[in-house]
């Protein structure tokens, strides 16, 4: 009998896996081999060919999962946040706040926001989690009269109870709406990369975006997100 091609042990696997939940532990490569009687370099290629497909992950140190992506719509009324529309996939979903400070903004931060140079901001850096794997890395940057919270530490203590940004801001009466967004798959710097744990080349989903108030049509935020494209799908909507 012929040894099977790690291309149809990939195939037989995913129509397995396909039927399991996000986050369930996939079997051992020892467990795999014997099963199908095939070699372990037959096994770890079709591993690589399932994990190609975003249908498994592999954790550091854990071992290989299940793996579910996420579509994450972009579109401009659209207010629903990466953190509420993992949450209503039925997925565990949290943010970590990495840091919380006021900085004077970088030129291009300062003309997108419509302010002098050198502006003092609040800049806000977190991480996502769902269902306890790490997916984004954002920063933020918000006016300081924005927010009548006061300083950057109070405005992260305010994130940590409400999680995000635009809710926190629509419970200050103002109405947040994205006004300007860029979307592209580049390669993260070295400590964003770290922090996202990603492999091999380091691509990930960059979004930039500027949001504005509804009615007054002032920039109210703007920031990047760098997004895990294994654990996220970006779903662009163009209207009219």
């Amino acid at each position: 009998m012929a040894a099977l091609p790690s291309h149809e042990l990939a195939g037989l696997l995913a129509s397995e896996i396909r039927l399991l939940p996000a986050g369930h532990r996939v079997p051992s490569e020892h467990t795999i081999m014997e099963r199908f009687a095939v070699s372990r370099s037959t096994v770890r290629a079709a591993m690589k060919e399932l994990q190609e497909q975003y249908l498994v992950r592999r954790v550091r140190g854990a071992g290989t999962f299940v793996n579910r992506r996420i579509d994450y719509v972009i579109s401009r009324d659209r207010r629903t946040t990466m953190q509420e529309t993992a949450a209503a996939t039925g997925a565990r979903v949290r943010t970590v706040m990495i840091g919380s400070e006021e900085q004077p903004a970088p030129d291009d931060i300062s003309e997108l926001l419509d302010l002098h140079a050198g502006s003092s901001l609040h800049r806000i850096t977190r991480l996502g989690y769902v269902d306890d794997a790490v997916v984004s890395w954002a920063e933020e940057w918000v006016p300081q009269d924005i927010s009548p919270i006061g300083s950057s530490d109070q405005l992260g203590v305010g994130l940590r109870a409400i999680d995000s940004l635009d809710q926190l801001l629509r419970g200050l009466g103002h109405d947040p709406v994205r006004s300007w967004c860029r979307i592209g798959l580049e390669t993260a710097p070295e400590p964003i990369r770290d922090r996202l744990e990603l492999d091999g080349p380091g691509q990930a989903w960059l979004v930039t975006s500027l949001s504005r108030d509804r009615n007054s049509r002032r920039p109210l935020t703007c920031g990047s997100t760098w997004s895990r494209p294994d654990m996220i799908r970006m779903v662009l909507e163009l209207e009219d």
